[in-house]
């Protein structure tokens, strides 16, 4: 993510928690972000993911852990920063989550949630929302739980109720990478609805928005929907 280590400068050297981190993309961007000294840990429910991560961060310095992110294996105010990126739409009860991600964070600690969102997007953006809520409805048929894309008022709902001070509320852009990984998942969508919906009463409507995205894809592009991040301190 662009510019996010100019907006965690306070941050003091220790532990950083990247919670759901799946194969660790954020967990790398939080390893860039804190200062000198800092631990960081990527966190995920799914013990073959945590392996792949950890193959790939081979000698980055992050290091990734199976965990519930309901139940933090860190005692009271050990943290210095937790944060969890495009995972919220993910967990059925992340009130849950943000709880305890607050109950470890120390006094004065750094809780950051990345989401994106779905209104306000120019027209290629608008292509990776729709990417994003055909994939979210494919997860759901394979028996994965995913949201469709937020709006950001809907974001900022669930996070309101946080007790955090020096609140940051913030707008920002992907690197380009991330635009071209979403360019090749574009041109295997097809694969996915044959994949994960094979037999289901919608396959045919699925495999048509599937091939319409693809054509849009085509036409205007695709740029990843720009990220909420919210920064607050406890």
């Amino acid at each position: 993510m662009l510019h996010l280590k100019e907006y965690v400068s306070h941050v003091k050297p220790g532990v950083a928690l990247d919670v759901g981190t799946r194969f660790g993309e954020f967990a790398f961007t939080l390893k860039e972000a804190m200062p000198e000294g800092s631990r960081v840990i990527g966190i995920d429910c799914d013990a073959e993911t945590v392996r792949q991560a950890g193959e790939k961060a081979a000698g980055s310095g992050v290091e990734f852990q199976v965990g519930d992110g309901a139940h933090l294996d860190f005692p009271d105010g050990s943290v210095e920063l937790a944060a969890i990126s495009n995972t919220l739409h993910h967990i059925e009860d992340y009130d849950a989550v943000l709880d305890e991600m607050m109950r470890v964070l120390r006094p004065g600690g750094t809780l950051l949630v990345n989401e994106m969102f779905s209104d306000h997007q120019n027209e290629a953006q608008e292509n990776h929302f729709a990417q994003h809520t055909l994939e979210a409805r494919l997860d759901r048929i394979s028996g994965g739980f995913q949201r469709p894309t937020w709006k950001k008022a809907e974001i900022l709902q669930i996070l309101e109720r946080l007790d955090l001070k020096e609140v940051q509320i913030l707008e920002l852009p992907e690197e380009e990478a991330m635009d071209r990984k979403l360019a090749e998942k574009t041109a295997r969508l097809t694969a996915a609805v044959e994949k994960k919906a094979a037999g289901h009463p919608d396959f045919d409507a699925l495999m048509a928005e599937a091939r319409e995205i693809q054509r849009r894809v085509e036409k205007t592009g695709i740029q990843r929907c720009t990220q909420l991040v919210y920064i607050g301190r406890k």
